[in-house]
């Protein structure tokens, strides 16, 4: 999730690094928000998240952008079931909370999908939210291709503690100890780049 204050100028910034622009995806009701879309390979994407200016701002995550400069802001895994992941969070101390999430495509496509957000965790953005996308189309396949994604790297305090967490889940993303920093690889038109 690449965080901008003003969607066209992020899907321009993208277009600049990668050669490739963003698809406008469209709006999350009540949060804010409206995004852009790029594939970057199979089943994954990159998401460029900005205020919504046609929806009240006001303690929404749109009003939290609003003044943001270009940053990888968090990231997600995808699944097809949060049973594994929620046995594990009881024993990690960890909390969670569920979001029922839709939108509809510039096309008329009605997307349905739902996000586990971790809670009392000390990892801040480091933690990814967990999304199942239903029975919607993944956003992968409709999106602006021509990237890959070579890899995220991810860097927290606390790094070891979040890999055992990881690694209780079957998680394989490798992480750092250190200041909070998240990029990504990308092999792109305009060639290696470093989304970050």
């Amino acid at each position: 999730m690449f965080a901008v204050a003003d969607l066209d100028q992020g899907i321009e910034l993208m277009r600049s690094i990668t050669g490739i622009a963003p698809e406008f995806g469209g709006s999350h009701p009540g949060h804010g928000t409206r995004n852009a879309l790029m594939s970057l390979g199979d089943d994954q994407y990159l998401e460029v998240i900005a205020p919504d200016p046609d929806q009240v701002l006001t303690g929404t995550l749109g009003e939290e952008l609003a003044s943001a400069s270009p940053f990888v802001r968090t990231w997600a895994v995808a699944t097809s079931s949060y049973e594994q992941l929620v046995n594990c969070l009881e024993p990690s101390g960890f909390g969670h909370h569920v979001v029922d999430m839709s939108r509809t495509r510039p096309d008329g496509v009605h997307l349905a999908w739902r996000i586990l957000f971790v809670t009392n965790h000390p990892f801040g953005l480091a933690m990814p939210f967990f999304i199942d996308w239903l029975d919607s189309p993944h956003p992968a396949e409709s999106t602006p291709k021509g990237c890959t994604l070579r890899a995220f790297n991810l860097q927290c305090p606390g790094g070891d503690d979040l890999r055992a967490f990881f690694s209780a889940i079957q998680l394989d993303v490798a992480v750092a100890t250190g200041p909070l920093r998240m990029s990504a690889d990308v092999q792109a038109p305009r060639g290696e780049v470093m989304i970050a």
